[in-house]
């Protein structure tokens, strides 16, 4: 009947104060008990700086677990055992009422006992009132000992000795105290476990006396969700089944110490991060976005530091969500100790946790009594890019210029939704490097693109400068035709995949396999870069030294790089004399047989699997795998000019601009020298350095002389002769100076 009259307090405020005020009854009473025992001379101005000889016989004569004169008519004892039946009636009828305690919330969130409250509000009295420091110096006989220590704490709350050495055990490592790091300075030092000083940690001190962290750990912050669940991309079903598992573990269906741990895989970008703030938006909480390889490098402690960020989501019911965790997948010693540390944080404090990586994660038993999912958060297909590109630019509020295909962009680059938009914003600030009011074009966009490729690719292939046009280039019109038919398939996917539903007969990369072959020089890096021109698309060149390695299963690791980061940056992969690669597999004598049809059969995996273009050139058609063949959607030849095409290059390779006499006889060129077009730029270009030399415009003089190098150079065999009416101008009449 009494406990249903108590009035509860009005705040979490008003609790503290009370034990606060508890507490100082406590203090009074040793201090009252300090000045009739023999504890050196009341009136000693140096009492604390040194060590009296009636201090040493009291110690001798009594031990520093003796008696108290703590008998049952001890008024302050009684007063102090009636505030604190008071304190945890009202306490009882705050908690029944709904009432907001912290210290009460953070005694349900780390289980702790009586004890161990008492002993986190001892530390936090000196974050309250610096006066308490004088005092826990006085009591502790100690000036510079401004904090309590183990041993006061134990003196104040124990009635007897052996209450005392039964209630040392809260101060282990493995206890709440010190696992939810709520104390500082418990394990370090090598000092005696009495002599250690009590320190509240600065962001439990915080949360209890204004329910606020006093900063986030390092490497952290609060996700705002820039969407509703309901705007994202992904599907009814997904979100329901994700937002009902959610809504069960947070509603307490499942064990208290139960954690449910999310594995969010997809490229960056794909919208791991908007999905869980989404979610979390709807069960009302809060995500605080934790980037641990920015923890890993920064911090002095990752571990501590992770705990850190995992404890303030527990305590301001966060969910957690760990990004760059794949940073820490390898089974080297430091992932492997990373990950440990991880999943120790998260089994100590954190509830809900979202895990971001680009591949999925199997923790095998890491999670054991917990509940683990990994959910594949794909990059939006051709239809879906389409969609996102016209809803971004609406939100965005730029302006731009009539008539933006979004259906050629979302073909050409397979972007994440969140390259989508920071492509359109890139887009937006060349705009206004022409002027602040122009229009976002369509090479605007395109440039906004190639800044969300990965720049990782430079590092591993060559890229392409694509300065050639259709009208650069001279092939028999069914190669011409087929080059065009490659750009269509390119521009024209969304149509076929999409709308026609022919991407779902196709369980593999819906990309794109060429193989150009022909003699050298006949122009197959040429028609790359034209290809590369008219779709808008950065080509990188696989320089083979960086890729083939000696060393078993280096070659592969170096191809799937290649790919992997190629998917990333939309770009077209050109593979040059790509039989050095991709040659014909044998038959397995050795183990050297057996490991290199292996690679064949890898690099023909990862064709199949690729989802943009890549182009294969070989001077050697016969020496490619027929596998490889059975892979191609094209398979170009590139043949030598006969002298009708013969004719066009030359013309082709001299420019508008450049002065050229009116003896060139092209008729002839093309008839008798049997080249092939790189042999023709060559021998156009020296002619041109041969004519500034003379100080004169390219004439026929020029063209014979630099095809005799040109001739030289290949090692072809030639005569004097074979230069017909222009042999005159053969001779060497050049001498050196």
């Amino acid at each position: 009947m009494r406990a249903a009259a108590v009035r509860g307090y009005g705040s979490s405020a008003e609790h503290l104060l009370a034990e606060i005020g508890w507490l100082d009854l406590l203090i009074r009473r040793e201090i009252l008990s300090n000045r009739t025992s023999a504890h050196g001379t009341q009136s000693d101005p140096f009492k604390g700086l040194y060590v009296s000889e009636d201090e040493v016989a009291r110690l001798i004569a009594q031990g520093d677990n003796g008696p108290r004169n703590d008998g049952p008519d001890d008024k302050a004892l009684i007063e102090a055992a009636a505030v604190r039946r008071d304190i945890d009636d009202r306490r009882q009828a705050s908690i029944a009422a709904g009432i907001y305690l912290a210290l009460a919330h953070l005694s349900h969130l780390f289980g702790l006992t009586p004890f161990e409250e008492r002993i986190v509000v001892l530390a936090l009295a000196s974050e309250i009132d610096v006066k308490y420091e004088r005092l826990f110096a006085w009591l502790q006989d100690d000036i510079s000992r401004k904090r309590p220590c183990v041993d006061l704490a134990l003196r104040l709350f124990c009635a007897n000795p052996d209450e005392r050495l039964a209630l040392r055990s809260i101060f282990k490592t493995e206890a709440p105290l010190s696992r939810g790091r709520l104390l500082r300075s418990l394990d370090k030092g090598d000092s005696p476990l009495l002599s250690r000083p009590l320190v509240l940690d600065d962001r439990i001190a915080s949360f209890l006396l204004s329910n606020t962290a006093s900063s986030l750990p390092t490497g952290s912050r609060i996700h705002t969700p820039a969407r509703p669940l309901e705007q994202l991309r992904w599907s009814e079903r997904m979100r329901s089944e994700l937002l009902e598992l959610i809504r069960n573990h947070a509603g307490g269906k499942t064990d208290a110490g139960h954690r449910l741990v999310l594995n969010f895989c997809g490229r960056t970008g794909s919208g791991r991060k908007t999905l869980a703030s989404g979610l979390c938006q709807r069960v009302d909480m809060q995500l605080l976005v934790v980037d641990v390889q920015e923890l890993a490098t920064r911090s002095e402690s990752f571990e501590e530091e992770l705990r850190a960020a995992c404890r303030h989501s527990l305590l301001h019911r966060c969910a957690i969500y760990l990004e760059h965790t794949g940073a820490f997948l390898a089974d080297d010693e430091k992932g492997v100790a990373a990950r440990t540390a991880l999943c120790r944080a998260i089994a100590d404090f954190s509830s809900l946790n979202f895990v971001a990586t680009e591949t999925g994660w199997v923790p095998g038993d890491t999670f054991r009594g917990h509940t683990f999912l990994t959910v594949e958060l794909s990059t939006p297909d051709i239809a879906e890019r389409e969609s996102l590109w016209a809803s971004f630019a609406a939100e965005s509020g730029l302006q731009f210029v009539p008539g933006i295909s979004w259906v050629e962009l979302a073909a050409k680059f397979r972007l994440t939704p969140g390259q989508i938009e920071s492509a359109i914003e890139t887009a937006g600030h060349q705009a206004r490097l022409r002027s602040p009011k122009a229009q976002i074009e369509e090479g605007d966009l395109h440039k906004g693109c190639y800044a969300q490729s990965n720049p990782k690719l430079a590092a591993l292939a060559g890229r392409l400068e694509p300065r050639y046009t259709w009208q650069d280039i001279t092939l028999p019109p069914s190669a011409m035709a087929q080059l065009r038919e490659v750009c269509a398939q390119l521009r024209h996917r969304r149509i076929v995949y999409g709308d026609w539903g022919f991407g779902k007969k196709q369980s593999l990369g819906k990309g794109l396999a060429v193989l150009f072959y022909g003699q050298s020089g006949v122009g197959k890096t040429m028609a790359v870069e034209v290809i590369a021109n008219e779709l808008q698309l950065e080509a990188f060149k696989i320089d083979l030294s960086t890729v083939v390695s000696k060393y078993i299963g280096e070659t592969e690791k170096n191809l799937s790089k290649i790919f992997q980061e190629a998917e990333s940056s939309n770009a077209i992969l050109f593979f040059d004399e790509a039989d050095a690669l991709f040659g014909k597999r044998s038959e397995v004598k050795d183990a050297h047989d057996r490991y290199a049809n292996i690679e064949i059969n890898y690099l023909l995996q990862r064709i199949e699997e690729f989802g943009g273009l890549v182009i294969l050139a070989t001077n050697l058609r016969k020496n490619i795998d027929d596998g490889f063949f059975r892979r191609m959607h094209f398979a170009v030849e590139f043949p030598f000019p006969d002298a009708t095409y013969r004719y066009r290059i030359w013309k082709q390779h001299l420019p508008e601009t450049a002065p050229i006499k009116g003896d060139i006889d092209f008729d002839y060129l093309a008839e008798r020298f049997n080249l092939a077009g790189g042999s023709i730029r060559n021998v156009v270009v020296h002619a041109a350095f041969l004519a500034a030399d003379d100080g004169t415009a390219i004439g026929m003089e020029h063209l014979i002389r630099a095809t005799r190098r040109e001739y030289e150079k290949i090692g072809r065999v030639c005569t004097d002769m074979d230069f017909g009416p222009y042999q005159k101008w053969l001779a060497e009449t050049r001498t050196l100076p």
